[in-house]
């Protein structure tokens, strides 16, 4: 009986920790080739990025993309420039607490960016800015 009222109280516990509020990823993407504009060639996300993806002319700065899929944000798309190829993967993942260990749920932010076209590309992925309940802007160029 008393590993029942036990399992009982976990249970109640659990389910109110509470969920962690949505997690916006905020991006722009800087074209820092001096001659070509860069395309969107590929796209991956949990929903929807808006504004949507285009092309980045020579030597600018996209405006500033979003995509909330809440608890976790992830997105995977790619640029191309001729031969040049970036890929870029963004995400914020939510970890929930753990009343049992006693731990604080908490936000991890992951960006990487990676050439891939036959032509070797800079490509970076960068924070830029920290907001509240998991919310991430990230930078991301190709050269």
């Amino acid at each position: 009986m008393k590993s029942s009222m036990l399992f009982a109280s976990l249970s109640v516990a659990v389910l109110g920790v509470g969920s962690a509020q949505a997690a916006t990823l905020s991006f722009t993407i800087q074209n820092k080739i001096t001659t070509s504009a860069i395309t969107n060639s590929y796209l991956n996300t949990c929903s929807t990025v808006i504004p949507g993806l285009g092309s980045v002319p020579a030597n600018s700065t996209s405006v500033t993309h979003q995509v909330d899929c809440g608890n976790n944000s992830a997105l995977a798309f790619r640029y191309t420039s001729g031969t040049k190829t970036c890929a870029f993967n963004l995400s914020t993942i939510w970890t929930p607490p753990n009343p049992i260990l006693g731990t604080s749920g908490y936000w991890t932010p992951n960006g990487t960016a990676t050439s891939q076209g036959s032509t070797t590309a800079t490509c970076k992925a960068t924070l830029t800015g920290i907001g509240s309940s998991g919310s991430y802007t990230w930078s991301v160029s190709m050269q």
